[in-house]
């Protein structure tokens, strides 16, 4: 027996679905938040949500998940509230988006496999966010951050 038939009233409602599957995101990003402090693995929530959900409900995800972060980050972690830490986390947010684009393109290459499609758009949501921040680094202070061997931790 499918799913569908057990649950047919939510098998209609698609949103409701995708608010649980983003609640299920925003929770492992505050997971992530608290165990890892500021190394949110936006690339990482990128392909998952670009994978998943149409392009608009796609991009408001990160968006989302980075708003929790932020708030995490402030009101709990001790963030400064400064204009560095502010321009920062502007620069996230924007990188977050903006690897989400770049996932969802990779993740819709035709002709391959699932796997290989989320492989991509990884890579490519991974080389968008950490490009934007080495980017942003020039004006904000923090190239030092962006070696192999940290950006290889992340």
């Amino acid at each position: 027996m499918a799913l569908a038939e057990l649950f047919p009233r939510a098998a209609r409602r698609e949103p409701d679905t995708n608010t649980a599957w983003l609640a299920l995101l925003i929770l492992a990003a505050l997971a992530s938040s608290v165990t890892f402090a500021c190394v949110t693995p936006f690339a990482a929530f990128a392909v998952l949500t670009a994978a998943t959900m149409n392009l608009p409900r796609a991009v408001a995800a990160p968006v989302a998940i980075w708003l929790v972060n932020q708030a995490l980050g402030y009101l709990a972690l001790g963030y400064p509230f400064d204009g560095s830490s502010l321009a920062w986390g502007g620069a996230i947010g924007i990188a977050a988006v903006a690897a989400t684009v770049a996932a969802a393109g990779g993740a819709r290459v035709g002709r391959v496999g699932l796997w290989p499609r989320l492989a991509i758009g990884f890579v490519a949501a991974l080389v968008v966010y950490e490009g934007l921040l080495l980017v942003a680094s020039f004006g904000l202070g923090g190239t030092e951050n962006f070696t192999p061997d940290i950006v290889g931790k992340v």
